[in-house]
Parts: C-alpha cells; structure tokens; sequence
C-alpha cells in the first residue's frame, strides 16, 4: 500500500489507530509528545488576541462561532477561553473538532467549567454548518499529523518514486519503491535518493469543507518552513519521525509500533498558502510563532516561566513553528 496508507491507518484506524484508540494524554507522564499548549497558556493568549481582533473584522456583535480543530487535551481551548473574558465568551459557541474518542474524553474532564459554551464535532464540516457558515477556525500541531505522500526522488529519472508499505511473512514490513510523474517544483533541486513529504491528504480535507464557509478566518499554527529545501538539506532521509513515550523515533523505528505512536513531519507552509488560494483563501499573515506572540501580545503580560521562554526563543520553538493566518474571500 502507499505510505500514505499506511500512515492513515496507523494514526486513524478505528480498531488500531493511535489517536481512535491508543493516545493517552498529551504533556503528561503517560504522553508520547508535549504541545505548546500543555507547556503554557501564552498561545491560547495570543488566540484569544487573534480571535477578539477577527471578530471585530467581521463586525460579529451577537453570536459568534469559533472551531478548534485537534484540540488535544482540550487545554489550548481552556487558555483560550479564559482569556477572551466573560462578555465574549457568554457571546461565543466554541465547537471542538476531534476524531479521537479518548481525546475528547479528556477535553470534556478539562473543560467541565465551560462544557455550556462547547459543542463536540468528529468533522469540520458538521462544525462549519452549525456555525451558519460563518467562524473563526483555528489549529495547532494539526496539519503535520494528517497523512503524506512520501517520496523519494530518483535523478536518473528526472521524477520521483512513491515510497510503498509491503508485508512479508518471512520479513515483515519492508519498504519499495513505485515510479510517478511526479517532479519537483522550478527552483528546487534534490540529491538522488533524497526523500521528502507532500500533504495532500490536508489539501484534499480543506477543499471538503472550504465550500460550506462564506466568511471566517483560519490560523494555523505549526512546526515547518516557506523554504523546505533548507530542511531537506539537513534531513536526506526526509522529515517524517515517530514520537513513543517522548523518545524520537526514525528510520525503520517508525515501523516498529503500528498504532502506538506518533507520527508526523514537518509542514511546507509554501504548499498550504497556494492551496489556499486555488479554493479561496487570501493568505493575509505568515510569521514565526515569536513574533505572532509579540505582534498579539503585550511582552510585559508574558508568563515568566522556562516553557513561555522556549515558546520565544526564535532558535527554538518561537522559530521552528510558523504561524498562518488565511481569511475566506467575499464574494
């Protein structure tokens, strides 16, 4: 089968996948990976920022409807929410977006304080219909958890090869290798044998439901670059990792705990801004998480903590995650 496949059936998988049956929490001891949103409350902040000044834009002054798609342990939502103040909030309809069940479960234990303000949804159109068409959407750490293609790029050929999952009794999971039409974009070159990853399992889920929304907004929020030729540079085996009990998993290792792990890769915001706007979408902001916090926030308002310092460091998480503000065109 196709990596993509496979990679949707390890993460999505009703009986076997890790976010339908397997996760166990998120920033916690029992968790296989941290957010920024269990490290500290500053990025539900400057959402709350984000979403007070979308609101205004829109000139929504009765009910409004905000979607948080992947919403973790709910404890992004938790920040947010505190921080729009209670004349929003007694406003807003906040609907999460979550296939995972055991996610969900968490979300409604942390969100017992606001469970009348939220509505739960498996998929986002469900949300956008309820909404009438009209919201703030917003994600973080989505995209690079959705299912990629994964490619290896063959000179010889001038094209690229579609790397395939195949099972052997004797062998088990193996690896092999499938010729497609598939070139790289002008300006860009690759070594033989590089490998890298395309979301279109992401763009394929953003044309579903675009069409339902009228007006609203979508910010997201994740690890990756405009320039991922600079990361492959770094990373010949591509950018695709696992992540068990906090341990980085490469390689063969990503194999090795079918529906037990993470799996995700970095995100080419280049590719999420021209699907954008093939369906609709005018990209109005791109910028690093640092200076999306500083651009919506007060720095003397920041918490003092390691986690908020980590969060702003532009050499680490405040430059590795990107932030990308999209607004739905008007007729």
């Amino acid at each position: 089968m196709p990596f993509e496949r496979f990679m949707e059936l390890a993460l999505s998988d009703p009986d076997f996948g890790y976010y339908t049956r397997h996760v166990a929490d998120i920033g916690g001891r029992r968790a296989d990976f941290a957010t920024a949103a269990t490290m500290s409350p500053v990025l539900g902040q400057a959402i709350a920022e984000w979403l007070k000044r979308e609101r205004d834009f829109y000139g929504w002054e009765k009910e409004w409807h905000v979607i948080e798609v992947g919403g973790g342990d709910g404890s992004l939502a938790r920040a947010v929410l505190d921080a729009l103040g209670w004349r929003l909030r007694r406003r807003v309809r906040y609907h999460m977006v979550d296939i995972s069940p055991q996610l969900e479960a968490l979300q409604r234990e942390n969100l017992k304080r606001y469970a009348k303000r939220i509505v739960w949804h498996r998929e986002v159109a469900p949300a956008v219909e309820a909404a009438g068409g009209s919201a703030l959407i917003f994600s973080n750490e989505l995209v690079d958890a959705f299912p990629v293609r994964w490619l290896r790029w063959n000179a010889t050929r001038g094209r690229a090869d579609e790397i395939f999952v195949e099972y052997e009794p004797e062998r088990g999971l193996r690896e092999s290798f499938v010729a497609t039409d598939d070139a790289l974009p002008e300006g860009i070159t690759f070594a033989d044998g590089q490998r890298y990853e395309i979301h279109d399992p992401y763009r394929r889920w953003l044309e579903s439901w675009s069409p339902i929304l009228s007006s609203g907004s979508l910010l997201t929020v994740d690890y990756g670059d405009t320039d991922m030729a600079q990361i492959y540079a770094r990373r010949p085996m591509g950018t695709l990792r696992g992540y068990h009990r906090h341990q980085r998993c490469e390689g063969a290792m990503i194999y090795r705990w079918f529906g037990r792990q993470d799996l995700t890769c970095d995100v080419n915001f280049s590719d999420l801004c021209r699907w954008g706007d093939e369906i609709g979408w005018r990209t109005e902001m791109m910028e690093t998480q640092a200076e999306f916090f500083r651009g919506q926030l007060d720095p003397k308002s920041f918490e003092k903590s390691r986690a908020t310092a980590f969060l702003l460091d532009t050499e680490g998480a405040g430059g590795a995650f990107k932030v990308l503000h999209q607004r739905k065109r008007r007729a």
